[in-house]
């Protein structure tokens, strides 16, 4: 791991800077996104969800082991809290969780030594159930003016026992259910017995089925049967459309869905015919989620060109349903395609799209599942942290790990808000935005985000760090503290490092036929996931300028402040310079124009460390090879081909002092002089 100060960093820098950032601190920016088998190119299934819930809180992974609850299952007090008579000795899962292990304070409910799971996401059992919750949905009002949310409020008043809340759902059903079919029945019971505590949309899948559930009220719910032809998108906003209730194969719903809606005065649909438009009648609108929602549909199709008041006009344009436009029943039916079919890298990168990853993201889960595999294997996992917008997705198999990575495990202080400038330590300048769930309303406070102690040992902060640093990179007077091509050299570092992943995860496919899987399984997800999180933090390093530069990222920083030129021909002279490389076209380019000469006719050592020296020399014939002359460096070899080099370099002060150190490693800031000293 390399050294350096973070401090500098962000509370020099940024601080300095007067940047302002802002999150909202609820679940309701969160998106999904499911694609069927006959959709993609592995002929599998995709379903992922990101969580959005303001970035102030470590995420923690863990496993579950056998046993772990048992007996009366307690939410949150926060929520109510729900308590649930678990049936048997609860069954293995992984799950991730809000941090609270550092000072064993529940973020959510303040209690102290809590023994519930503090906000639960995803997982998946040892049965090979897979739970992803959830999507916060609202309700309209008239709606829950009938059937309000069964929420710790609602319980207090009436004196009743509070709804199952959203964090509480993955540790009830994967404690619980060996079938995702048994996993939908659990959780609409507890719906129909105890209510739910807030609006959500989650999915509930296995190696044969997948169901999706929606509810915007208290007790009223609607579930459909999902297929391998469907693709459908979920930013916060309620997407079953008009379901036939009569087609109890494929969709399931609450007995009092119409009734309910009828009493609130919203029923759309035909009562007649059983018919019901679930969006219609029982959900709200979010602004947010409409321009999520049309960025997502112009990815997946370059011939959409929606907006969001014509997608709210027009149901069929993004919703599911069991009727077709002719108004028979069939499986299921939606108007949203892809232009092409999708793969692995489609469901990854839509969750880097502008709308969707924020500085409110704190983690991802994607679940690729295959039918033709044995049932350990059929569940993959693709997971990352933090804000989406520079990160990298690591693979590993849910039912064939015996523990998570130490990263994803490392507690850290809870990030505190204060609204005095700190003297020191990591902060910078925050916007904090407060959602109060009961009444919608967000209120804004300008302050200072202080960023906890030990976060170098988290893989969360690892990332997180990294993307505040690029995010926040403008100063007060408009000038740019992270440039465009840092920017970009981040994400072709981080890209590179993605299909490295993709390659490992190939290769892990042979764990298949190996005696010893299970311990091969665990070992290669903690490789990826570790040297992500090396990779996180030498890019900070490398943003903050002390990074020693290899021969590669020093020629490929320089093509991309040159404009990114394009080589004339596509034949690289270097053997050891890959085409899938992302500093392949930078290589081609310098070598075209005689800027790089390798250390050898076939060979141009990328991975190795650049020297003053080589830099300088990269710098001087990108600048032309100008003339100098004049007393250079005492141990700067006069016959030597940096000599020219280190005097002009010299002369344009980018290099100052009685000595040029040569043999010395180059740091991005000491290139970045030099580059600096050209374009001046």
């Amino acid at each position: 791991m390399k050294n350096f100060t973070m401090k500098r960093v962000l509370a020099g820098v940024l601080c300095a800077a007067g940047v302002i950032a802002s999150a909202l601190t609820t679940a309701s920016a969160c998106t999904t996104i499911y694609a069927g088998t006959n959709l993609t190119q592995e002929n599998t299934r995709f379903i992922a969800r990101s969580e959005d819930y303001g970035s102030d809180m470590n995420k923690l992974w863990f496993v579950s082991e056998p046993g772990a609850y048992s007996g009366t299952y307690r939410g949150c007090p926060e929520y109510g809290p729900f308590t649930y008579e678990l049936s048997h000795p609860s069954y293995r899962f992984t799950y991730f969780k809000n941090d609270n292990v550092y000072d064993g304070i529940c973020p959510e409910c303040g209690e102290e030594n809590a023994q519930h799971a503090s906000y639960t996401e995803f997982g998946t059992n040892e049965k090979g159930v897979s739970v992803s919750a959830t999507e916060t949905i609202s309700g309209n009002d008239a709606v829950l003016s009938v059937d309000p949310y069964r929420n710790a409020g609602w319980a207090q008043e009436n004196g009743k026992p509070a709804g199952i809340e959203e964090g509480d759902i993955p540790t009830v059903l994967l404690s619980e259910a060996a079938s995702a079919k048994d996993a939908l029945n659990l959780l609409l019971n507890i719906y129909d017995t105890y209510g739910c505590a807030d609006g959500a949309g989650l999915f509930i899948t296995d190696q044969n089925e997948s169901w999706y559930i929606e509810n915007c009220s208290g007790t009223q719910y609607a579930a459909i049967r999902l297929n391998d032809d469907l693709l459908f998108l979920e930013p916060n906003m309620a997407v079953i459309g008009s379901v036939d209730l009569d087609d109890t194969e494929n969709v399931i719903a609450s007995p009092k869905l119409i009734e309910t809606a009828k009493a609130a005065g919203t029923f759309a649909g035909n009562e007649a015919e059983n018919v019901i438009d679930y969006r219609a009648s029982y959900a709200g609108r979010l602004d947010s989620a409409d321009k999520r929602l049309v960025e997502g549909l112009n990815y997946l199709n370059s011939a959409y060109s929606y907006d969001a008041d014509a997608l709210v006009t027009d149901n069929s344009r993004f919703t599911i349903s069991n009727i077709d436009t002719t108004g028979a029943i069939v499986p299921l039916y939606t108007n949203i395609s892809a232009d092409r079919t999708l793969d692995v890298d489609d469901i990854l990168n839509y969750y880097k799209l502008s709308t969707i990853a924020k500085s409110g993201n704190q983690e991802i889960e994607i679940f690729q599942m295959f039918k033709d595999r044995p049932a350990e294997y059929a569940t993959v996992g693709w997971v990352a942290v933090a804000d989406l917008a520079c990160n990298v997705f690591v693979p590993y198999y849910p039912m064939l790990i015996d523990s998570m990575y130490e990263g994803y495990q490392a507690g850290t202080p809870t990030v505190q808000f204060t609204t005095v400038q700190p003297t020191g330590g990591l902060f910078y300048p925050y916007s904090k935005r407060s959602y109060n769930r009961e009444t919608g309303e967000i209120t804004t406070t300008d302050g200072y985000r202080i960023l906890p102690e030990g976060w170098e040992k988290s893989y969360y902060w690892s990332f997180e760090i990294l993307n505040d640093y690029v995010r926040y990179f403008e100063s007060a007077d408009g000038s740019k503290l992270v440039s465009d091509a840092d920017q970009q050299y981040v994400k072709a570092k981080l890209n590179d490092l993605q299909q490295e992943f993709y390659s490992d995860f190939v290769s892990m496919q042979t764990l298949q036929s190996s005696s010893n899987a299970r311990k091969l399984a665990t070992e290669n997800g903690a490789a990826m996931a570790k040297k992500a999180q090396q990779t996180a933090q030498e890019l900070i390093a490398y943003l903050q300028g002390s990074e020693a530069l290899t021969r590669a990222d020093a020629v490929y920083s320089l093509w991309l402040r040159s404009g990114s030129p394009k080589a004339k021909t596509s034949a690289c002279p270097f053997a050891d310079v890959s085409e899938s490389a992302y500093y392949y076209d930078a290589v081609l380019w310098a070598a075209e124009a005689g800027i790089v000469r390798g250390v050898s006719d076939s060979s141009f050592a990328p991975d190795a460390t650049c020297t003053r020296a080589q830099a300088a020399a990269i710098a001087y014939r990108a600048a032309g090879s100008p003339s100098v002359s004049g007393d250079g460096f005492a141990d700067a070899d006069a016959a030597g081909y940096y000599a020219q080099p280190a005097l002009w370099a010299k002369q344009i002060g980018a290099v100052s002092g009685s000595s040029f150190q040569p043999d010395s490693a180059c740091s991005k800031a000491q290139l970045d002089a030099l580059i600096g000293a050209i374009a001046a």
